[in-house]
């Protein structure tokens, strides 16, 4: 099965790196210098980010 970039959106793939790390919320956020809401936010796509904040944390 091939996954196409449209298959999640962008809070989707934060959260799946998030968990990919192993790290809560708040965790994550420390570790990028975001608070655990600004992740809440970001995963729930309540913020709309583009592509270079997102490549930011890969």
């Amino acid at each position: 099965m091939k996954i196409k970039a449209n298959d999640y959106t962008k809070g989707e793939i934060i959260k799946i790196l998030r968990e990919w790390t192993g790290l809560t919320q708040a965790e994550f956020g420390k570790s990028i210098g975001k608070s655990k809401p600004s992740i809440q936010a970001y995963e729930l796509d309540k913020v709309n980010f583009g592509i270079e904040t997102l490549l930011k944390y890969v």
